[in-house]
């Protein structure tokens, strides 16, 4: 833990927060899921679209499912558990609780922004599967397309936190970090005792969604946060490393902080300096 890090008051300031929907998404949701015969990609196109509903249809599966002990990353694995049935249930309640968030606020410009990201991630692990030696044999765990849009898309929850308790979070968001040589993270901590990955991380846990999204939420911003780790954990540092190389394909990154995880991330994947650049140039027509 960082100096100044506040863990009592990163639990309060997440307690009772829900992620924002917007009412266009929501009505897509439920107009897919009324039609007499179902299209499922449909369907699963337009829970994608809300972080509010795909955080919902997670947590009921890892909360309301009797029998099924494993964790569940999926929102297409999800949406099958809980059937038709429940999943109108979720959409429904949602949208009669959720707090609606405005087209040009802040709040959507974040939500935006992780859906791009999400997307990001998912094309990416579909491209590290058929590039990286290590992927392709089996030294590494690939991690499936939608499990990568699952994280994508809830990488920096966090920072909805932070926008919905801090008035002034925006300024500091549009603060010029390029010269300071500091970490977003730095920069909350110092003024709020807390920083979005770590709310983040508590967010999701109290989700109760699988240990490998919280831990490579809390720690996505450190490049060693998963050094030394068995080999059981393989797949923490395969998403760890997608997500540094998704953030510098969208430009999340200060320079500084890309050149220290770019040796990880080429060597994890075995990744030669032309193939990296060759990834984002193509990375640049998804985002």
């Amino acid at each position: 833990m960082g100096h100044g890090l506040n863990l009592k008051e990163s639990q309060r300031l997440v307690r009772g927060f829900s992620i924002p929907t917007r009412p266009t998404d929501m009505l897509e949701a439920m107009k897919t899921q009324q039609t007499f015969v179902q299209n499922p990609l449909q369907v699963t196109a337009a829970i994608l679209r809300d972080m509010a509903l795909v955080a919902q249809i997670l947590k009921a599966a890892n909360t309301l499912l009797t029998g099924h002990t494993r964790k569940v990353e999926s929102v297409e694995v999800a949406m099958v558990l809980l059937g038709q049935e429940k999943l109108r249930e979720i959409t429904h309640e949602l949208f009669l609780s959720a707090a609606i968030v405005r087209k040009e606020s802040g709040m959507q410009k974040m939500r935006l922004k992780s859906v791009r990201a999400a997307r990001l991630l998912a094309w990416l692990s579909q491209e590290l599967a058929g590039l990286s030696p290590n992927l392709k044999n089996g030294n590494l765990p690939t991690v499936p397309q939608d499990e990568a849009y699952v994280l994508g898309l809830f990488h920096d929850c966090g920072q909805l936190v932070l926008l919905d308790r801090f008035a002034d979070y925006m300024d500091l968001l549009a603060m010029d970090r390029a010269e300071s040589g500091q970490s977003l993270e730095t920069l909350e901590e110092e003024r709020y005792q807390t920083h979005h990955a770590l709310l983040g991380a508590l967010l999701l846990e109290s989700w109760q969604l699988p240990k490998s999204l919280v831990y490579v939420v809390e720690e996505h911003h450190r490049v060693d946060a998963f050094a030394g780790r068995p080999v059981r954990e393989r797949k923490y540092v395969v998403m760890h490393a997608m997500l540094a190389m998704a953030e510098w394909m969208e430009g999340d990154l200060m320079a500084w902080e890309w050149m220290a995880f770019k040796p990880h991330c080429q060597q994890l994947f075995a990744l030669e300096d032309v193939q990296m650049v060759a990834l984002w140039h193509k990375a640049q027509s998804v985002v």
